[in-house]
């Protein structure tokens, strides 16, 4: 049984979360006194209630939310940054569009505290993919001139800072951020992703880049000593355009689908082994089929007819057909964007709405219009608003 309480206690006392949350807006002035005294006594400040509650509680509570209750006292700290609270509210935490067109400097409502003369801020954009509405999450005046985003992972982002300026790996919802080194430059066909391995909880950056032959070559970037370094790259018959399909990090490999027409593979590069390999797919693919990732595992999602998709899982090395979504309507310009346990979610390749959701239960499909973009290219990425950092083992 997790004690998260207050000097050891078996019981935390607090009136709501929402008291709680509204303590966090006198932590710039609070001296290091009075949040010891605030640590001390927390049991006066309402009804018991059970750690174990209270973890459970603050698993609902979204990530920048949970990164000023860190500021209350040690014991909230103590909870919220535990690897296992980390792992237990990624599992639940919000699925938003990060959009990479939206790095702009000017007035808006932070959610964490500005100087009184800030008056412009660098900010992403995320969308809401439920009710298709936009919010803006401030980011540090350390982080310069951000040119575009390349890559996101599990709450992680991978972003190109302008001038040559260097990469930055960042997570937009706890603002933590380190500079990494650019890989090898000048090639105009290029695409970065990050790599995850579920066993050591580890991240790695995969730059593919193509010279003046065509050979395609790659680097690897290693997080923890910032350091690149070569590997084999993927053979130029079996990989396509390098500008493909973006990849998908799943079961301690990275994939790829050619962007062929009728490919009738993968590509992936394994996280430890560092090798490109080819994966046979289950039918030959189309146009606007792609990769995800679904629970963990790699999921194929392939227009079979003018108005079936299959949703295929590869298992241990053998692809399983788990789902078929049928309509009495066309759906081949349905391009599978990302998707959850519950959830599977389409951009339209034209037209309105943009975005569409399909819940595995109820067999519906469900239509979203996003506010404020008239164009499918806004939508950038899915991402996770995590507490992940790269920096520490987690979801292992």
């Amino acid at each position: 049984m997790r004690d998260w309480s207050p000097r050891g206690k078996k019981w935390l006392k607090f009136a709501s979360v929402e008291t709680i949350a509204r303590e966090q807006l006198i932590q710039s002035t609070t001296s290091r006194e009075t949040k010891e005294e605030m640590d001390d006594n927390l049991e006066t400040k309402g009804n018991w209630l059970p750690g174990d509650l209270l973890f459970e509680v603050f698993l609902l509570l979204p990530a920048e939310t949970l990164c000023k209750l860190r500021c209350v006292c040690k014991s909230l700290l103590n909870m919220i940054n535990s690897t296992s609270f980390i792992e237990d509210h990624f599992r639940q935490s919000e699925r938003v569009l990060i959009t990479e067109i939206s790095f702009h400097k000017e007035n808006i409502r932070s959610p964490f505290p500005l100087p009184s003369d800030k008056k412009n801020e660098l900010y992403f954009h995320f969308w809401d993919i439920h009710s298709g509405k936009g919010h803006k999450v401030c980011m540090p005046d350390t982080l310069g001139n951000i040119k575009c985003i390349l890559a996101a992972c599990n709450g992680l982002v991978l972003a190109k800072i302008a001038k040559n300026g260097g990469l930055v790996v960042m997570n937009p919802s706890t603002r933590n951020h380190v500079r990494m080194p650019l890989g090898t430059i000048g090639f105009a066909q290029e695409c970065y992703a990050f790599m995850f391995s579920h066993f050591t909880g580890s991240y790695k950056v995969v730059h593919l880049f193509r010279g003046n032959s065509r050979n395609i070559r790659c680097e690897i970037l290693n997080l923890t000593t910032r350091s690149w370094h070569a590997v084999d790259g993927p053979k130029s018959g079996e990989f396509g355009l390098i500008t493909t399909h973006r990849s998908v990090s799943a079961i301690g490999a990275l994939y790829w689908l050619p962007q062929i027409d009728g490919c009738n593979h993968v590509v992936s590069l394994g996280f430890h082994d560092e090798k490109f390999l080819t994966v046979p797919l289950p039918i030959s693919s189309t146009k606007n089929d792609r990769l995800v990732e679904i629970g963990g595992s790699l999921s194929f999602i392939t227009h079979a007819t003018l108005n079936l998709i299959q949703v295929w899982i590869l298992k241990n090395g053998n692809w399983l057909k788990r789902y078929s979504i049928n309509r009495l309507y066309d759906i081949t310009g349905f391009i599978p964007l990302c998707a959850s346990t519950k959830e599977i979610f389409f951009q339209r390749e034209e037209g309105y709405p943009l975005l569409h959701i399909y819940n595995f239960e109820a067999e519906e499909m469900q239509e979203i219009n996003f506010k404020g973009t008239n164009r499918v290219g806004d939508l950038y990425m899915p991402h996770v608003k995590s507490l992940v950092s790269w920096d520490n083992p987690q979801l292992q």
